[in-house]
């Protein structure tokens, strides 16, 4: 039972209704740095959801802070207007909020405005790859009175706490790392020295607020930076800023250019949880434990195990602002939960575009997207259970249609019901309990083994015919593709066919360099395996690392293109191209596929040399198709029929619910 979540607690004077955060994030709804209808519309869904505490921005302090557009801004008087009418708006949806207040020092991009990208030594940024100007004391004092004037607006603005970030390996982290600070003046040197800088800020901000204002500090509980902070340094650092007045440590993992995956489905849920308790076992503070936390059941035993004392929610709130509403009425079943893919969160802030969510058509766009009980109820047959067809399904019968939803197949999910877990994809299961929630509740008539016919759309006699039938896999119109050694990547993900030793790839989109990885990990050993190994201390760390990475295949992928993974946003990108290193997998680009024989394959390279690769088996990933051939089926039967999802276009998930959403609205 879900109850120490919605227990009060008290961040200095500020009493919060309940333990979720909504911790900062970048969201690209900011032109020229204001608060806009977007904006504000997004929070408020969240406030009105139940959040306790929303922390928003990094909210840039002065012109250096960032550099790049879109970003909040707190930087001079002009922008405290419009943050005051953000802030009454979540008053008055009942969530207290922060701001974050954002100096980025080596990770800006100012340089391309003409300003010096301030950092507390000259190097070249690894994020940036741009070079640093050190800080002199002016610098210093200055950037430190941007954060006290920031802090003071945020209190004019009636934010109820400010954030100061020293995580991330933002500004605050340059002057605390050995890494990058290599100053031998009174902010430089050792540990006590190179802490001065941050602990001065808090300190400063401290007392420039009234002790109305709670003060926050977002620290790294790891740095995730060979040469830099572990969780020893940083609960140290969080130490320190308690004696100066923060009133709360809110603690993370790792900076941009860790190598560490931070927020994708890599990391498991709640898996920097420990770094939020080396911060609690150092102070007197409440602690708040971030990262992957999207499920209020981990959320709740986190907090009753005593390791933290709120936990931050931040893309699980993108994927359904309800959240903490759902979980506190006992509806945990029916929440959209976050699946970690990226794809419009963090992928869409490197990419400058709007934030949304794969698994939430509506979010970021709160206003536009309202749906309204239909005025003429209608009867809807949906032929496929898949992303696109369940989405249509659960709003079309919520506006109060009568929906049958038909799927050949004996579950819902399409093919991401077989290829999300082998793929790694292992919280893409996640939409679909969604759904199995909410179809029934929504009076959906579902049909499970069930295939659409002529036959059954003449005894239904619906009024709207919609096929959502998805994809197949594209086979190219060459004779060797018939050979028996050749498979396509989709029936060896979904177990229909074994492959040999000697495997390639055809094809390095994300569906072939993520089979590679699946296909090279058999023989490895398991999770299960490794930590009994561990804690029995049965094998040296060389020896685990090599089983654990080591399988009984090789594999190899080749691409027509220059580049692999060229569908995969780069915020994961990095994490695939490493696994793929760490499990010798063999990469060849710029490889154009001419023969498969018996024992081997073909291919020309750049130069147009043919170059023979030893394999038993071939395994195609060359893209898919849309499956639409139910429609002329029932076209021909005089039906009108509506193709959504990939049954008309191949895209993404988020495309097909998307389309499965904008229809359900127009029905």
């Amino acid at each position: 039972m879900i109850t120490k979540l919605f227990e009060p607690i008290k961040i200095g004077p500020v009493e919060l209704k309940n333990r979720v955060v909504m911790t900062a994030m970048h969201l690209n709804y900011s032109p020229n740095g204001l608060v806009n209808d977007q904006f504000v519309d997004f929070y408020t869904a969240r406030a009105l959801g139940g959040t306790g505490l929303i922390v928003v921005g990094g909210a840039e302090i002065n012109d250096q802070s960032s550099g790049v557009p879109l970003m909040l801004a707190i930087k001079d008087d002009s922008f405290v207007p419009g943050l005051k009418r953000f802030t009454d708006a979540i008053h008055e949806a009942g969530a207290k909020t922060a701001v974050q207040l954002y100096m980025a020092g080596a990770y800006s991009f100012c340089g391309l405005k003409g300003l010096p990208t301030l950092a507390p030594s000259e190097y070249t940024s690894l994020f940036t790859r741009q070079k640093t100007t050190a800080m002199t004391l002016d610098d210093i004092y200055r950037v430190q009175d941007d954060f006290v004037k920031a802090a003071q607006r945020a209190e004019k603005a009636g934010f109820d706490a400010v954030e100061v970030l020293a995580s991330a390996g933002y500004l605050i982290c340059q002057f605390l790392s050995p890494k990058t600070n290599k100053r031998e003046d009174e902010y430089g040197g050792s540990l006590e020295n190179r802490m001065r800088f941050g602990l001065e800020t808090i300190s400063k901000v401290r007392d420039a607020v009234s002790k109305s204002t709670a003060v926050i500090v977002r620290v790294a509980g790891n740095d995730f930076v060979p040469g830099s902070h572990t969780n020893r340094e940083s609960r140290i650092f969080a130490a320190g800023a308690e004696k100066v007045g923060a009133d709360c440590i809110n603690v993370t993992g790792g900076w941009h250019e860790s190598r560490v995956p931070q927020i994708t489905m890599d990391l498991p849920q709640a898996g920097f949880v420990y770094l939020a308790r080396g911060i609690k076992e150092s102070v007197n503070l409440p602690v708040i434990a971030c990262n992957r936390i999207n499920d209020p059941f981990v959320a709740e035993e986190v907090l009753k195990e005593g390791v933290a004392d709120l936990v931050g929610v931040a893309r699980g709130l993108i994927a359904d602002p309800e959240f903490v509403n759902k979980a506190k009425d006992g509806r945990a079943p029916e929440i959209r939960r976050c699946i970690a893919c990226n794809q419009r969160c963090f992928d869409h802030v490197f990419q400058l575009k709007p934030v949304g969510c794969m698994v939430n058509p509506r979010a970021g766009k709160e206003a536009s997207t309202v749906y309204a009980p239909a005025s003429e109820k209608k009867k809807v047959l949906i032929a496929g259970a898949g992303p696109a067809g369940c989405e249509l399904a659960v709003i079309a019968a919520e506006r109060g249609h009568q929906v049958i939803l038909c799927d050949k197949e004996a579950e819902i999910g399409g093919q991401v019901r077989w290829a999300a877990e082998p793929t790694g994809k292992h919280d893409f299961h996640y939409l679909f309990d969604y759904y199995r929630a909410v179809l029934p509740k929504f009076g959906v008539d579902l049909r499970l083994g069930v295939e659409v016919t002529p036959d059954i759309v003449s005894k239904e006699k619906p009024d709207v015919v919609v096929v959502a039938t998805g994809a197949a896999p594209f086979k190219p119109p060459i004779d060797a593709v018939e050979a028996p050694n050749v498979y396509q990547a989709w029936d060896v993900l979904s177990g229909k066919v074994l492959t040999g030793k000697d495997v390639v790839i055809v094809g390095g989109g994300s569906v072939g360099l993520e089979t590679a990885i699946w296909l090279a990990s058999k023989g490895a050993i398991s999770p299960e395996q490794l930590y009994f190994l561990t804690l029995h201390n049965a094998e040296s760390t060389e020896v685990l690392r090599e089983l654990m990475l080591k399988g009984i295949k090789n594999v190899t992928v080749i691409e027509m293109a220059r580049k692999m993974a060229q569908d995969v946003g780069p915020s994961t990108r990095w994490v695939l191209m490493k696994e793929l290193e760490m499990r010798g997998i063999k990469l060849i680009t710029q490889a154009k596929m001419k023969d498969i024989q018996e024992n081997a394959v073909v291919y020309t390279d750049a130069e147009g040399n043919d170059v023979t690769i030893k394999s038993d088996s071939v395994v195609l990933a060359m893209g898919s198709r849309p499956e639409n051939s139910l429609v002329k089926v029932l076209e021909d039967s005089g039906f009108n029929v509506i193709t959504i999802g990939d049954a008309n276009r191949c895209g993404k998930i988020g495309d097909a619910l998307d389309d499965g959403f904008a229809l359900a609205c127009r029905i």
